[in-house]
């Protein structure tokens, strides 16, 4: 559970990952007995997250997990995605699924050709994020490797 630990001074609050981490600290100002959890009743202490006002209550809207999830995936390609990218056409399309067995070769085509795209983009993707730019490699001319 995650909690915090008031330090001695009235103006700082030591953020900690969960109770068994108070007990771990060294820290002279620390007093591991007043550890409290940040989240009461489902909800982040108001002092660290305030609550919503009425307007901004009324302009909130339902989404639902599924959306979530599409958006987070979104946001790896664009950072600043919103939940109407969603709705553009051609970001949900979802593969079709495969078949145990096939009418013909066309239809097989037709069902792998998408998948094996997109499992070749995202090898190139993965493969771009590993690269450094900005490298420098020089390779000294004095040495002999005969």
């Amino acid at each position: 559970m995650l909690g915090f630990i008031p330090a001695k001074s009235d103006t700082v609050v030591v953020l900690l990952c969960r109770q068994p981490c108070a007990a771990i600290s060294k820290d002279i100002s620390w007093n591991a007995s007043l550890w409290a959890p940040l989240i009461d009743d489902r909800t982040f202490l108001s002092w660290l997250v305030p609550p919503p006002s009425e307007a901004e209550q009324l302009r909130a809207r339902q989404i639902t997990f599924n959306q979530i999830t599409k958006l987070e995936d979104l946001w790896r390609e664009n950072a600043s995605a919103t939940l109407e990218d969603l709705e553009k056409p051609g970001v949900d399309d979802e593969p079709q699924p495969i078949l145990l067995r096939y009418e013909d070769a066309y239809q097989y085509q037709n069902i792998m050709g998408p998948l094996v795209k997109i499992e070749a983009d995202y090898d190139k993707k993965l493969k771009e994020s590993q690269t450094q730019n900005d490298i420098v490699f020089v390779w000294p001319s004095e040495m002999n490797f005969v």
